[in-house]
């Protein structure tokens, strides 16, 4: 006969004891990437993943840290994994919109973007980071309408204004949206 008793809350004890380390890991990368450690807060949130694989907010943070340092496809990796988990998160898609983005895949940031807008249609940096994917583009009138509608949901958004500033300067477009005559 075999001691199931003892062998499960034996088991059972030690998965609380690791799942107590992994909030205790994370916690302090969190504190790390916070503070701008970021080479620290990447090996502790590593690790968190490697252990534990479905920690949605490890992969996040991992991905961000990734992102910081300019390591954009580990990032978008980090992301697209917290999408899986959490499909219907719009700050994952804008996230992961941010680092597709960066590597250049602006076809696939903005499909990511529109779904999150999908979900969220006033998500700060949305409409943002779409226009800016659109401006890349050459899709001005697009990129134009999102500014817009970033600066209605968000009047404060500085770099939203910035960028209408220097869309008018670039294409000689006034506020009206039309080109001066010459």
């Amino acid at each position: 006969m075999w001691p199931f008793g003892r062998r499960e809350t034996a088991k059972r004890s030690e998965e609380k004891v690791h799942k107590r380390d992994h909030r205790s890991a994370f916690r302090e990368a969190t504190r790390a990437l916070e503070a701008g450690r970021t080479a620290e807060a990447i090996e502790m949130l590593a690790e968190v993943v490697r252990d534990d694989p479905d920690n949605f907010a490890a992969r996040v943070n991992l991905g961000t840290a990734y992102y910081s340092t300019g390591e954009h496809v580990a990032a978008a990796r980090q992301f697209e994994a917290a999408h899986e988990l959490k499909p219907d998160n719009p700050k994952v898609l804008l996230n992961l919109a941010a680092a597709k983005s960066a590597l250049g895949q602006l076809d696939e940031a903005i499909d990511l973007l529109l779904e999150a807008l999908e979900i969220d249609a006033q998500l700060r940096d949305c409409h943002y980071n779409l226009a800016i994917a659109y401006w890349r583009k050459g899709r001005i009138p697009e990129a134009m309408a999102e500014l817009e509608m970033e600066l209605a949901l968000h009047p404060d958004h500085q770099a939203a204004k910035a960028a209408v500033e220097r869309i008018r300067a670039e294409t000689g477009i006034n506020e009206d949206g039309a080109r001066p005559q010459s």
